[in-house]
């Protein structure tokens, strides 16, 4: 198979993923980019834009590998209460593993907040059409297909509040502990209605 081709926009998010990764937000710049990626400052304009396009840019690419992973996870569930626990656990996980989501939030947690919330329509959006085609499509799924895109945002914006929101002791619930509270809570949505 052949391999697919780099273009200069993605050697542009490449390189800016690294930068965001090793120096954080306030450590980079459209310049810090195009040095990276081999480009001239111009390049990084005209198929990304300033910093602050550069940011939900590599946000998105990213959210793009944590939803393979879902939909993966999602393909071979056969519980409503086990879908939703491995979808938020998996979900944590991939984003603790990944050098600049992990980055963004916990060191640069307060530059990258607007990324995730408050502009984090789109990333919202995209998460609750993939994993609900996803949960739609798992074929030994039986769940109830009005609730699937509710629970499914419930979901994610759960996992935004993991991220975004520490406890009171001002640490985090595992990935594991966390998709047992979101399963507890949001499955029961999905439980299919008994006619």
């Amino acid at each position: 198979m052949p391999r697919p081709r780099v273009t200069e926009a993605d050697a542009v998010v490449d390189a800016a993923a690294r930068r965001l990764a090793s120096d954080g937000i306030g450590g980079t710049t459209v310049d810090d980019v195009a040095a990276e990626a081999g480009v001239s400052r111009a390049t990084v304009y005209r198929y990304i834009g300033g910093k602050n396009q550069l940011v939900p840019a590599v946000i998105g690419r990213e959210a793009e590998e944590v939803l393979v992973r879902l939909v993966e996870v999602i393909a071979s569930s056969t519980r409503a209460d086990r879908t939703i626990a491995d979808v938020v656990s998996t979900a944590l996980e991939v984003i603790d593993d990944s050098p600049v989501l992990a980055r963004l939030t916990s060191t640069d947690l307060r530059e990258s907040l607007p990324f995730i919330t408050v502009d984090s329509r789109r990333l919202v959006d995209g998460a609750v059409s993939t994993v609900s085609d996803a949960i739609r499509a798992a074929p030994d799924l039986a769940v109830d297909e009005r609730a699937v895109d509710e629970a499914v945002e419930e979901a994610t914006r759960f996992v935004l509040s993991q991220l975004t929101t520490p406890r009171r002791d001002g640490s985090r619930l595992s990935p594991r502990d966390a998709g047992a509270r979101a399963a507890a809570l949001i499955a029961p949505m999905l439980e299919p209605v008994e006619t």
